[in-house]
């Protein structure tokens, strides 16, 4: 009976060890933006997607919109994510063009955007 109620504290400390690990873990993590599909820029064509199109197949408004004074915009999309405090970063953004009319003109900027995504290969 002993070594059963041995067995069953040592289960129970290696169970609220990982769980400890666990929450540690957990509170450790931080986001900014939101998540955006950039696999959808293959869907974008130039002169005829809107910004609310773009966002509707980025499946997330953009964090930022900059207008120009001849209406042209500027949008960009982010998302960055801290793993472990200040340990580990993933950080992707992409920037679009809109001219005037509202209408995609093409990719000003990325970051950590596929190469397959941007170019289609």
């Amino acid at each position: 009976m002993d070594r059963v109620l041995t067995a069953l504290t040592a289960r129970l400390a290696r169970c609220r060890s990982a769980i400890a690990l666990c929450v540690l873990a957990l509170t450790g993590c931080a986001t900014v933006g939101s998540q955006f599909d950039a696999s959808a820029l293959s869907l974008l064509q130039p002169g005829v997607t809107t910004l609310d199109e773009a966002s509707i197949l980025m499946q997330s408004p953009p964090v930022d919109i900059y207008r120009g004074r001849d209406g042209a915009a500027l949008a960009r999309w982010a998302h960055s994510a801290s793993l472990i405090t200040d340990a580990v970063y993933l950080n992707r953004e992409l920037w679009l063009r809109f001219d005037a009319g509202g209408h995609y003109t093409g990719v000003e900027r990325s970051i950590n955007i596929p190469h397959n995504y941007l170019y289609g290969q």
